[in-house]
């Protein structure tokens, strides 16, 4: 095969990329606007007001609390806020960029936070990893409750207020945050903030769903 022929084939195959990229990065862009067209729709439905620049008086006061998940540090690319089944919600979408070795991987998750009506004491609500049982293995204290193993197991609970939150731990508490592992939660400045790890929320469906969640959890928290 003369080197014509190869130049020809370079070519075709060159350009077959440049045609497939092109065609990729469209189709990722569209997939994209449905899924942001999508929330801003279910965004509407619920009755939720939407922006993307936040000024910088509501962002120092939603660091005040995501601080204690060392979230403050993350990119805040759009809030939506209003009222929610009789509590006024705040929900965040944050951003960040984790660099591994050679490339970086861009990290989205959508974060809620809602306002206590009634005084809860601070505390973070983890579900456990390879971490927690290294620190136990270390001699860190960690939270039990005896009544409900199974809670134990999954979560590890946090806080200088130890007996306070042991009262507001009640068995309908811990039965509710069982079924949820995946979900870390937080009260701090008597908001209730939660989140899961990397997941966006853009349906109505979704939102709703997520939205719940922490209405469901605040109905709960009564002192025993």
């Amino acid at each position: 095969m003369g080197s014509h022929e190869w130049l020809s084939i370079a070519t075709i195959v060159a350009i077959s990329l440049v045609v497939a990229v092109v065609v990729i990065l469209k189709a990722i862009a569209r997939q994209t606007k449905e899924k942001n067209d999508s929330r801003l729709e279910a965004f509407r439905n619920l009755n939720l007001k939407f922006k993307t620049k936040i000024d910088a008086e509501t962002s120092k006061n939603l660091d005040s609390v995501l601080k204690i998940q060392k979230l403050h540090t993350q990119k805040k690319t759009s809030l939506a806020r209003g009222y929610f089944r009789d509590h006024y919600v705040y929900l965040l979408n944050l951003e960040s960029i984790v660099s591994t070795g050679q490339s970086t991987v861009t990290i989205r998750q959508s974060v809620c936070l809602i306002p206590l009506k009634t005084s809860v004491p601070e505390m973070t609500i983890t579900p456990k990893n390879i971490l927690h049982s290294i620190g136990k293995m270390l001699g860190a204290k960690q939270l039990t409750f005896p009544t409900h193993p199974d809670f134990s197991k999954k979560f590890t609970v946090s806080g200088k207020k130890e007996d306070a939150i042991k009262d507001f731990m009640t068995p309908e508490v811990l039965e509710f945050l069982e079924k949820r592992p995946q979900i870390y939660w937080a009260i701090s400045k008597n908001t209730l903030m939660y989140y899961q790890p990397s997941k966006e929320w853009f349906s109505l469906h979704e939102i709703d769903r997520f939205l719940k969640y922490g209405v469901r959890l605040i109905d709960r928290l009564t002192p025993s």
